[in-house]
């Protein structure tokens, strides 16, 4: 701040403009800006302290102050000495404290005058947000009191519940053999499709690929049912054909007619009820293993066309599938997917090899020992051995069985080479044909089967594994990291 004393020596013309200095003073921050406006108010006490040097005469009108008194006086106030200059230090060192002393005690009552009403402005914020919340939560109370519904509502739309599953139960029971052929393809299909992605890759297209895989299929369904028909079609005309004899060697018998003469055997059973329903029974019979066959023949049509699609249609069906997830979670769902597919698709291709294998050997060995209808037992072997773990088992049992039913030591060695051909395949051969396929312990793996096979019965437990299978990567790959992150 420049001194009096240099003012006078610049002339009136020089003196400094008091609202120009107040402008510069509030760009130098805010303690500058609160010394300008202390500075301002000394100002006005300085001109109250001019007017106040003013007398009064006798009568009682004002006097005005002589120069030298209002000069005296205002240098009181604004601390410089009757010269005009000012008390910078260079005029009279008390009324330089005086000065600095009022300045910081107006100082010191702005802050706390300012930081008052901000606290106060805070908590009247604080108090209106209080105030609002409060209402709102009233009214969702309120809300959630009004649209409670009532128990009649409740049991309204409860037994609506109910009804809309018992009809789906029952929509679904009727459909149950539908389903079950739908779901053979699909897995067919799948099982399939590596056979025709490996011949795609190889340079041939995929409608080429498919039909060079449904054609191996179906010559792998005829060589079955020539395995299957002739074998009973000779053991029902055997027993046709030996009907005869078996009554006449019991008529023979020694035995038979000693009851017959005792309690009139064969009278009896002449005039009994179920002789006489045997002709239209047998003829019933007949007539519903027909119906049976024809049945079965037309669902193995059915799968099979089924199957065809599927595969043709297969990276169609994939894509229209991924696109019913939302687009945020596509790409995990479609990277999920494919693996779920590939492990299944591996498992099967895998599964039909080693059936393929099993039930080669299980024809060859019966038919290098003797044992009727070995090509049977092969497809026997080979259907079987779809079901891991036990259905080896009932493969090796069965051959042992029919091999003492030719004599002991056929039965004896049927069982030891059976035993053979199970430890290989077991620990030498699916180890290393289903390598990074499927990763399900042997404990998840007769759960599976045993829960299928109550189901669904054979197809069940074919199905079991593959499908257990898919349920344990979505459980690794999606439930637990959901739960670790919970």
């Amino acid at each position: 701040m420049p001194s009096r004393g240099s003012e006078d020596r610049s002339g009136p013309e020089q003196a400094p403009d008091d609202g120009a200095g107040a402008d510069a003073t509030n760009g130098l921050g805010s303690e500058a800006a609160l010394d300008a406006a202390i500075d301002d108010a000394l100002a006005e006490l300085h001109g109250t302290a001019g007017h106040d040097a003013a007398g009064r005469d006798g009568a009682g009108r004002p006097v005005a102050a002589s120069p030298s008194a209002a000069a005296g006086d205002a240098s009181e106030v604004l601390g410089s000495g009757p010269d005009g200059h000012a008390a910078d230090g260079s005029g009279d060192p008390t009324q330089t404290e005086r000065r600095r002393r009022s300045r910081a005690g107006l100082r010191t009552a702005v802050q706390t005058l300012t930081a008052r009403m901000v606290s106060e402005r805070a908590v009247q914020a604080a108090a209106a947000a209080s105030a609002s919340a409060e209402a709102a939560q009233a009214a969702v109370e309120q809300g959630r009191g009004r649209d409670r519904p009532s128990p009649f509502q409740w049991g309204f739309f409860g037994g609506l519940g109910v009804l809309i599953a018992y009809i789906t139960f029952l929509v679904l029971d009727s459909i149950r053999d539908t389903l079950v052929m739908i779901a053979i393809a699909t897995l067919l299909a799948i099982g399939l499709d590596p056979l025709v992605s490996a011949m795609t890759k190889r340079g041939l297209r995929r409608g080429a690929g498919v039909a060079v895989v449904f054609l191996g299929l179906l010559l792998v369904i005829a060589a079955a049912i020539y395995a299957i028909i002739p074998p009973i079609i000779n053991e029902v005309g055997s027993f046709v054909a030996t009907v005869p004899t078996l009554i006449n060697d019991l008529q023979t018998n020694d035995t038979v007619q000693g009851l017959d003469q005792r309690f009139g055997l064969l009278e009896a059973l002449r005039n009994s009820n179920i002789v006489q329903s045997l002709g239209s029974g047998a003829a019933g019979g007949i007539l519903s293993a027909s119906f049976t066959v024809a049945t079965v023949f037309a669902d193995l049509l059915i799968v099979l066309i089924l199957t065809l699609y599927f595969l043709a249609g297969f990276p169609r069906i994939k894509a229209a599938g991924y696109r019913l997830v939302p687009a945020s979670r596509r790409v995990r769902v479609s990277d999920l997917g494919d693996r779920i597919l590939k492990q299944m698709g591996g498992y099967l291709s895998g599964a039909t090899i080693i059936a393929i294998q099993a039930g080669l050997v299980a024809g060859i060995f019966s038919s290098i020992i003797g044992l009727p209808y070995p090509w049977a037992i092969g497809l026997g072997a080979a259907v079987l051995d779809f079901i891991p773990v036990v259905g080896p088992i009932i493969v090796g049992v069965s051959i042992t069985l029919i091999g003492f039913t030719q004599g002991l030591g056929i039965g004896i060695i049927s069982g030891v080479f059976y035993l053979c051909q199970h430890l290989f395949e077991a620990y030498w051969l699916y180890p290393r044909v289903m390598r990074r396929t499927v990763n399900i312990s042997t404990g998840g793996v007769v759960v599976a089967i045993l829960i299928g096979a109550s189901l669904l019965g054979v197809t069940g437990a074919i199905l079991a594994v593959p499908v257990a299978a898919a349920i344990m990567l979505i459980v690794r790959e999606v439930i637990m990291p959901m739960q670790e992150r919970s």
